[in-house]
């Protein structure tokens, strides 16, 4: 665990305290839960972009459908209908 130092806008830093006043945790562990999801969220969001960018290319998605098709024809498992 590292220590660091923030200054927080006194309104931000009492809301803080509530949180996690109601929450039954301290100030850090709540801040540092806030600053970790908000990473994930913009790295998830981040690979979002790049999958969504390769599907745009057609003939990465041709590619992916002849590749899908193949496997399905190699499958050993019955054809299900959903």
């Amino acid at each position: 665990m590292k220590k660091i130092a923030i200054s927080l806008p006194e309104p931000v830093l009492l809301t803080v305290d509530q949180l996690a006043a109601r929450r039954g945790e301290s100030r850090s562990h709540l801040i540092a839960t806030i600053l970790s999801r908000v990473a994930r969220a913009k790295r998830d969001r981040d690979v979002t972009t790049q999958i969504n960018a390769l599907f745009a290319d057609e003939t990465l998605g041709a590619e992916q459908k002849h590749t899908a098709d193949e496997f399905l024809r190699m499958s050993p498992w019955p054809k299900e209908k959903w």
